[in-house]
């Protein structure tokens, strides 16, 4: 989202005239229809809204200028194979030379740090997250993993510093990557913990020892987006160990969770209102200096506006201004929310968006294809509260305009609890999800998965799924692919259509 972009880069200004980053360079034997692209995260997390294609000439040389007035953290990648860090300050330039598979700084006077990160190597995967290493090593124990896994990563961690430290950079800029660097070492063994299959509890012994012993000025000075992603990592790591040691103690539901400093009571409560984004914003709070937190909880709303989840940004959005009433992104979360009340209120006469008549009482998927007859129908299976669900939703607009003449419907069946009713139909609205919408909640959608996945091999009901019906009404595609798949489901609802 462009204008999301740019908005973001205007409001981290701290005063009214933009500072600047050249980037430029050439491409060695361009070829047309290579892309290049730079993606500046907003405060940490790799999202699409954030990136800039840069346009080639046909003779391989670009040039991009940045509006930034702070050192930002910034990923270039080229053809979708070159992946790397590079670090932008306000008033230089950087010079490069690219080829399919090689980056090459060549001048400006950011060459010097972006020569380091190269050297240190942060982005590469680490040889633990490799195949066959992943699978090998879910068989290790937990003493296995800290000999085979930990001391050799930790060793080579510590030459990288020890190689930032001996730089002829300042010592602000050595500190920045230091921090970034260290961050990405801990999210990487995260990342670890996350996708091998280990046994639980030898995945929870690693994860506590790996944080347990986090660099404590992780804790105390901030860095880049890898930084924040430490932070994030680090608060879900207190709330495993928060719980391993409210079930040791048998801490009641009324006291204090450690390292949180509300109950559990007040938390179900608090993150019923708030969403999930509250409880990790009271650990961070909890946990590292106000600024910090202030940074953190700003990309939380941030998502929350890129996926127009109004209830929830408001929500959060008064709790962050109670607690830091003068951070700099405030305006910005105010235009976020004013923005959304538009589009409500712009959507709730659009009869596109078809609430399907009492809908309440259907108890068949059956009821409502019978009223499309002569249509394919593609249906819907989500929820608001589905992540993967509201990121699919964004391709749905090229999806619905690839076959606007064609004889088409787009059902959405939501699941969400009863008293979420409300705020499911602003939801829609506020994201002009045209077509046809029923909602049932967790109990009701019983009938509906079985009716669904009955000739299915697959029987799993997880959310988001997708299901092709013909013109006559019959289901003839469980388990179809995602918007997100393009081209690929394009050909699958064809396939159909031209039956």
């Amino acid at each position: 989202m462009k204008k999301l972009f740019i908005l973001s880069l205007i409001v981290l200004c701290h005063s009214t005239i933009q500072a600047q980053f050249k980037l430029h360079g050439r491409i060695q034997n361009y070829q047309s229809g290579k892309s290049l692209n730079v993606n500046i995260p907003l405060v940490f997390g790799f999202r699409s809204e954030n990136s800039q294609t840069i346009s080639i000439a046909g003779d391989g040389s670009f040039q991009y200028i940045f509006p930034i007035s702070e050192q930002k953290s910034a990923t270039i990648q080229y053809n979708k194979v070159i992946f790397q860090t590079l670090l932008l300050n306000p008033g230089k330039d950087l010079e490069l030379v690219l080829t399919d598979s090689t980056i090459r700084f060549i001048g400006g006077t950011a060459r010097a740090e972006n020569e380091l990160i190269q050297q240190i190597n942060p982005d590469p995967v680490p040889f633990f997250m490799k195949a066959p290493a992943l699978a090998d090593f879910a068989k290790f124990s937990f003493s296995q993993l800290q000999e085979n896994l930990l001391k050799p990563y930790f060793l080579h961690s510590n030459q990288m510093n020890t190689l930032i430290e001996s730089s002829r950079l300042s010592p602000e800029q050595k500190q920045f990557i230091r921090m970034e660097f260290n961050a990405q070492k801990y999210n990487q063994l995260n990342d670890f913990v996350r996708e091998c299959a280990l046994p639980k509890s030898t995945a929870d012994s690693l994860i506590l020892h790996i944080f347990d012993d986090a660099d404590l000025s992780l804790r105390t000075s901030a860095g880049g987006p890898s930084y924040y992603t430490f932070v994030d990592n680090y608060v879900r790591y207190l709330e495993r160990k928060a719980f391993a040691k409210i079930k040791a103690e048998k801490i009641p539901s009324g006291k204090l969770i450690p390292y949180f400093g509300i109950s559990l009571d007040s938390a179900n409560r608090l993150m019923d209102i708030y969403s999930k984004d509250y409880w990790r914003l009271i650990g961070v709070a909890n946990n590292f200096p106000s600024s910090i937190a202030a940074e953190y909880d700003y990309q939380q709303l941030v998502n929350l506006y890129q996926d127009k989840d109004l209830k929830h940004l408001e929500a959060l959005a008064t709790a962050h201004f109670s607690r830091f009433p003068t951070a700099r992104h405030n305006p910005a979360i105010q235009g976020y929310i004013a923005e959304l009340k538009s589009a409500l209120v712009e959507n709730k006469q659009n009869k596109n968006i078809q609430i399907f008549a009492d809908y309440e009482r259907v108890n068949s998927i059956d009821e409502v294809i019978a009223t499309l007859k002569g249509k394919v129908v593609y249906l819907d299976v989500w929820g608001t509260w589905c992540g993967p669900c509201k990121a699919e939703l964004k391709y749905t607009p090229e999806l619905k305009k690839k076959y606007a003449d064609k004889d088409i419907a787009f059902v959405y069946l939501d699941m969400d609890a009863d008293n979420k009713d409300e705020d499911w139909k602003d939801f829609i609205r506020i994201n002009n999800l045209t077509g046809i919408h029923l909602r049932k909640n967790r109990e009701q959608m019983d009938p509906f998965w079985k009716e669904l996945l009955r000739n299915a091999k697959d029987k799993a009901e997880y959310y988001p799924q997708y299901f092709i019906f013909d013109k006559t009404g019959k289901l003839v595609v469980e388990k179809a692919l995602r918007p997100s798949h393009g081209q690929q489901l394009y050909e699958q609802l064809d396939k159909i259509l031209n039956q």
